[in-house]
């Protein structure tokens, strides 16, 4: 959630002009002014970002009681209520930039609502038939399923359920000469990629199959991938990745940090998997070959390095969406930061493509 993109990084322009100006007291004011700018908005800046990483603390320590506590205090299941609660203001947020992108703050206020009323419903839904495991609900836990009998929920309804919310969608096309197909189609493509990254992060961190373990392993592949391609790019970086959709990003970099994340990652995936309890293992979906564990180690290796690479490959995708539609930032609900999307570049996509994947071995 948290990164470190070269390009938010904050310079301070050389102002100074030279000669006799020097002395001028209207250069002079112009100059202290620009510095007194940057002061705030490096300070405003710094101040975010620890917030930020109190609350990412906060975020996954509330995901976590729940699994890692239960049967052992009264009433912590409450703790996923939060969670998910949690993850409901986040698409909030991701409604309005998203809406922000297309001129949609400017639709009918209903409009808006309605919007994320259908994003809020989408993620409560499921998105996977019933499993015979944790509570028949198996893989898309959340707390209240257990309390519905599910055995009517069949792969075709749910086609349904989702067809039928994205035709409310296109209705919301006619409330308003602003809301054009083409707006409403990238406010829907942007809105299933985002909710089903969110949906990611629920599964893994709620349901006991997965857990704190494996949310942990992909934030620090996301993490670490970012701020070791800032290290590379910025001591022998050279050779530009995408000049024309992040200039300060180089192949250095990007190579520095994909090899380098990976390689912490399957350190951390390894030993959690010889030293920590089953249930903390990371990804506990993975098959064995044989006694020694070979398919699992060598799918720990594939995933760290497909996972990293995919994270810079959100990261780009986002910014050249800034750029085609010529803005620096999703919004200014994080100061210093930009947005919450700005945030969520190389997270949605990571989990976007694990829940995916998550699905897909569980059917096997």
């Amino acid at each position: 959630m948290i990164s470190n993109n070269q390009d938010d990084i904050l310079v301070e322009e050389n102002i100074t002009p030279v000669g006799k100006n020097n002395d001028n007291p209207t250069v002079t004011k112009k100059i202290e002014q620009r510095k007194g700018m940057f002061q705030k908005k490096y300070a405003a800046r710094h101040i975010t970002f620890y917030v930020l990483i109190f609350f990412l603390a906060l975020y996954l320590f509330i995901g976590t009681i729940a699994t890692e506590w239960h049967n052992k205090f009264a009433h912590i299941e409450i703790a996923n209520y939060f969670f998910i609660g949690i993850n409901a203001v986040i698409l909030g947020l991701v409604n309005y930039e998203i809406l922000r992108l297309v001129g949609g703050t400017k639709w009918p206020i209903y409009t808006q609502v309605i919007t994320y009323i259908l994003m809020l419903f989408l993620f409560l839904f499921p998105a996977e038939s019933v499993a015979e495991n944790y509570a028949g609900i198996g893989a898309i836990n959340y707390p209240f399923y257990t309390l519905l009998n599910w055995n009517w929920l069949k792969p075709w309804i749910i086609f349904v359920i989702y067809l039928c919310a994205i035709l409310g969608y296109y209705c919301l096309t006619f409330s308003s000469k602003e809301i054009t197909f083409g707006k409403m189609t990238l406010v829907l493509i942007f809105t299933l990629y985002l909710l089903f990254a969110i949906k990611a992060m629920n599964k893994f961190m709620l349901n006991p199959d997965y857990g704190w373990s494996s949310v942990v392993w992909l934030a620090l592949i996301i993490i670490l991938t970012d701020t070791f391609a800032f290290i590379g790019g910025v001591t022998y970086g050279k050779h530009k990745l995408a000049p024309n959709v992040s200039p300060n990003k180089t192949w250095e970099g990007a190579i520095t940090g994909t090899v380098m994340a990976a390689g912490i990652a399957i350190a951390y995936a390894v030993l959690m998997f010889l030293f920590a309890s089953e249930k903390n293992w990371v990804f506990n979906f993975f098959s064995n070959d044989n006694d020694q564990n070979v398919m699992r180690y060598v799918i720990y290796v594939l995933l760290a390095f497909v996972l990293s690479i995919l994270s810079q490959l959100g990261d780009l995708s986002f910014s050249w969406i800034k750029r085609r539609y010529n803005i620096k930032d999703f919004s200014n609900l994080l100061p210093g930061h930009g947005g919450v999307l700005d945030r969520l570049d190389s997270f949605s996509l990571v989990f976007f493509v694990m829940f995916i994947i998550s699905n897909v071995a569980l059917q096997h």
